[in-house]
């Protein structure tokens, strides 16, 4: 019976850490942190929370191209210029650094110069036309292009991100979006390909969360570095722009239509559930668990 017991409770616990690693992985962008106070009131387990947080801390940062800016560096964490476990670079500086994702700090820096030079100028005018485009388009937007080589052709990658957190208002947004462009010796276009997603978060008495994601593809015609950036910036906000519209259109049909219909439906029970009372009710119940203890 003993060991049936053990056995039981280990699915129960494994159980618990899947549904946890579920909610913490949709936590929307920037809310990590208050997704994962909220489960640890919850779960009551904290040895169990700590198991999984900084795994998938980690990777929250990297899916939504945190932007880490302090003196020494300004640059996307991505996936793209992670060098090692916790170590990323900032071409753009041309340095590597160690990155604390808990309390979100860089660390430990270290010069790392490129030593692909024809490819630095094809990165740094990509850049440099880019960092102009979301400078003027995003507000408090940051970019990063980074460069990878395979056995074929050099691949530019253009990271960028612009986000709005107004948790006093109840909403938050992030615009982000991710493009590469395959450079080939012996080719006179590039391909390119590029992914567009946007959040939405709203939250007073409720809880909506819009996710939109849009695929793009292109060719562009390869003349010198300065114009064949200039060129893909004209692409990306191309699709920017017709992305921007094709939401601004369907949100007004949602609020002429949807929205109206979500008001008078939800809730079932036509009453808001009072999270502050739960929350203290658990408190209270832990605190009373621990005095009987």
């Amino acid at each position: 019976m003993y060991l049936e017991d053990v056995a039981m409770l280990e699915e129960q616990q494994d159980e618990k850490l899947q549904v946890m690693r579920n909610l913490l992985k949709q936590a929307p962008p920037e809310e990590f942190n208050e997704v994962f106070n909220d489960l640890r009131l919850l779960v009551d387990d904290d040895s169990l929370m700590s198991q999984e947080a900084a795994c998938l801390w980690a990777l929250h940062n990297k899916v939504y191209f945190t932007p880490v800016r302090q003196e020494e560096c300004e640059v996307l964490l991505t996936r793209h210029n992670e060098l090692e476990e916790n170590r990323f670079l900032d071409p753009q500086k041309q340095v590597s650094f160690k990155f604390d994702h808990l309390r979100k700090q860089a660390s430990d820096f270290q010069a790392h110069a490129q030593e692909d030079k024809k490819g630095e100028m094809w990165r740094r005018a990509l850049y440099e036309a880019l960092n102009i485009y979301v400078s003027s388009h995003y507000a408090e937007g940051l970019c990063s292009v980074f460069i990878k080589d395979t056995a074929v052709r050099k691949i530019l990658v253009a990271c960028i991100e612009g986000h709005l957190n107004r948790p006093s208002a109840f909403w938050n947004g992030l615009w982000k979006s991710e493009w590469t462009v395959g450079l080939t010796p012996t080719s006179t276009s590039a391909q390119v390909t590029g992914t567009i997603d946007v959040h939405a978060h709203y939250f007073e008495d409720g809880n909506i969360h819009l996710t939109v994601c849009k695929e793009v593809s292109g060719t562009l015609p390869i003349t010198s570095e300065a114009q064949t950036a200039q060129d893909f910036v004209k692409l990306a906000e191309k699709a920017d722009n017709q992305l921007q519209a094709d939401l601004a259109e369907e949100y007004q049909k949602m609020n002429d239509s949807h929205l109206k219909a979500f008001r008078r439906q939800l809730p079932i029970t036509h009453s808001t559930i009072d999270w502050e009372k739960m929350v203290t009710a658990r408190i209270v119940e832990r605190l009373n668990n621990a005095w009987l203890g």
